[in-house]
């Protein structure tokens, strides 16, 4: 991604400002329709819209505009008539970012309860983060929306995960680590700050690779990059996650650490949904690859 600033020098419409001053590989229409152009911290979707002499405005600019995401009813893990589970691949977003509207999860889930016949922007119960595979819930309708939130504010949504780490040169990762700690985030990354907010985390070995601890982790509050920060802190990096510390680079934005399960209170029972086989055997494959360089 990348970003430009151009101020106006005289009143001019948006569309023939950004096609004066954008660098001839990106098309003004597409970056506009896509919700590239910002004003105020705030989207310009009408190429038509005014800009007055002396404003700037902000235009981000990337590969996935003029695309769509479509979520493939394979991806649609768990669905009914309150809500869904959708596998989220790596190297997408949950929701909308600079660049684009039309290319996110939360778009290709728009989509999918229109074609059913039953339209709702649902806003997702739980999110991932950019590089992290796995599942993410969604709501199908207002007040499941609601009970979902609030099931989610209170912590009794049940998150699994399963995680690749680096081994360490001495071998000894412990087989259960119980972490409790104070973090905040600087917008990039997450530290230790005493006058951050609570994380706890339980990591748990299940496997031992070549290269690579396989780790089962549960988290009991969902902080900003809480499994990443506690791995490499703790433990050590999270296969491809550079941000923190990972000697190798996973093309092309992921990372080994997918989203396992979840168990949700449901209508006086659980819901306890797991991603697939083949999205387990793609993890491992993932860590596998590492063990041999």
């Amino acid at each position: 991604m990348k970003r430009f600033f151009i101020t106006a020098k005289e009143d001019i419409p948006l569309l023939e400002l950004l096609s004066m001053h954008l660098p001839a590989q990106y098309n003004a229409e597409v970056v506009i329709a896509s919700g590239g152009a910002w004003k105020d911290k705030k989207r310009v979707l009408s190429p038509g819209f005014i800009i007055r002499a002396e404003e700037t405005i902000k235009v981000h600019v990337g590969d996935i505009q003029g695309k769509a995401y479509t979520l493939d009813k394979e991806q649609v893990i768990f669905e009914n008539e309150d809500l869904l589970v959708v596998y989220k691949p790596p190297d997408l977003n949950v929701h909308a970012v600079p660049t684009s509207i039309h290319y996110h999860l939360s778009y290709g889930v728009d989509g999918y309860l229109r074609d059913q016949g039953a339209p709702f922007e649902s806003t997702p119960i739980t999110r991932l983060d950019r590089p992290v595979e796995g599942l993410v819930i969604f709501a199908k309708n207002k007040p499941a929306e609601r009970r979902l939130f609030e099931l989610g504010k209170k912590r009794k949504i049940k998150k699994w995960y399963l995680a690749a780490l680096e081994k360490r040169e001495n071998n000894d990762a412990p087989k259960c680590l119980r972490i409790r700690d104070i973090i905040s985030s600087d917008g990039i990354r997450t530290l230790l700050d005493e006058n951050g907010k609570a994380a706890d985390s339980l990591f748990i070995k299940t496997a031992s690779l070549e290269g690579a601890d396989i780790y089962s982790v549960f988290i009991f509050t969902g902080r900003r990059h809480q499994i990443r920060f506690h791995a490499a802190h703790y433990l050590a990096p999270i296969i491809g996650d550079t941000l923190y510390g990972s000697s190798v680079s996973l093309p092309p934005d992921e990372i080994a650490l997918v989203c396992r399960g979840y168990n949700i209170p449901y209508r006086k029972q659980i819901l306890r949904i797991r991603l697939p086989q083949k999205y387990l055997d793609r993890f491992f494959e993932v860590a596998s690859k590492f063990t041999m360089r």
